[in-house]
């Protein structure tokens, strides 16, 4: 005789949330990859990893820009700087990957925004259409800017990284040279050195030794916005799902494509025994996790 199986219904392992309407809940999109039951417990993928070369202009101009660095609101893709007159203090437009228009900005005057934040030199015939293309690229490898010419290898993030930029820069010219690490708040961590692994809760990489390795010469690691999309809560991961984000309301196979749905993320009662977890949870994990979900008044009995 087959023994069937009966999965959680839609919403069984909701005791209570706050009504009337829908306030308790927020539609979801679960990542492509995964099929989760009613019942999951969710994190939400908000950063990544990434990179980004100082671009050089496209146009008549040979305007340089320089310090360039990301904030919190960073996002994957084609930042564009277009001029729109001919000036050496031509004002320009800022466009972001996602399409939005941010503020504009002018040539020879700092720029800064939650996104990026940069300066460019006159140089040339600053000409209405010049363009510079900030490309910030997924897990892209980090390029150190200065004399030295030392590969970055073995970046990661750890369980603490935060929205923006991580600064490493060397703090002498030696094949040894020790370097600080400034976080995106300003914090310092723990110095590193040139050829020796550097790991903490924020980064993690390796800087080689090549060419002139100069006092000042640096390095960003960025940590970018992420899709937003949820999955599997994931107490070791740095992604941002190791933050339980809510509970999914009803089943969503997303195996093969992204999906939509719904998930409980605040002011509701859930019944412990119901809810559903990765296999590779603890017991310890979800005691963690119940405990955490409290912070998003979400209360498991």
């Amino acid at each position: 005789m087959t023994t069937l199986t009966e999965s959680n219904h839609a919403a069984e392992f909701l005791i209570s949330e706050c009504g009337p309407g829908f306030i308790s809940r927020e539609a979801v999109t679960l990542a492509s990859g995964q099929n989760l039951a009613a019942g999951a417990v969710l994190g939400k993928l908000t950063k990544r990893q990434a990179a980004a070369p100082i671009p050089t202009i496209v146009g008549t101009g040979t305007g340089l820009m320089s310090a360039l660095k990301f904030g919190p609101a960073v996002q994957v893709g084609s930042y564009v700087i277009t001029l729109l007159a001919t000036s050496a203090t031509a004002a320009f437009s800022v466009v972001a990957p996602d399409g939005t228009v941010l503020p504009n900005g002018a040539v020879g005057t700092a720029y800064s925004s939650w996104h990026l934040s940069f300066l460019i030199s006159n140089g040339g015939t600053m000409t209405t259409g010049d363009a510079y293309t900030v490309v910030v690229t997924a897990a892209g490898t980090p390029v150190l800017v200065g004399t030295g010419t030392g590969a970055v290898s073995g970046v990661s993030l750890g369980s603490l990284a935060q929205l923006g930029t991580y600064r490493v820069q060397l703090l002498a010219t030696s094949a040894t040279a020790e370097f600080e690490v400034i976080a995106p708040n300003g914090s310092k961590l723990k110095r590193g050195q040139v050829a020796t692994a550097y790991t903490s809760d924020h980064v993690n990489f390796t800087l080689a030794n090549a060419g002139t390795m100069t006092s000042g010469d640096y390095l960003n690691i960025i940590v970018a916005t992420h899709t937003g999309q949820v999955k599997a809560w994931d107490p070791t991961a740095v992604d941002g799902t190791q933050d339980p984000y809510g509970v999914l309301y009803g089943a969503v196979n997303a195996s093969s494509a992204a999906t939509s749905g719904a998930a409980v993320v605040r002011l509701a009662e859930v019944d412990t025994n119901l809810l559903s977890w990765a296999t590779t949870v603890t017991s310890a994990q979800k005691a963690v996790a119940i405990d955490l979900l409290r912070n998003r008044n979400i209360v498991a009995r």
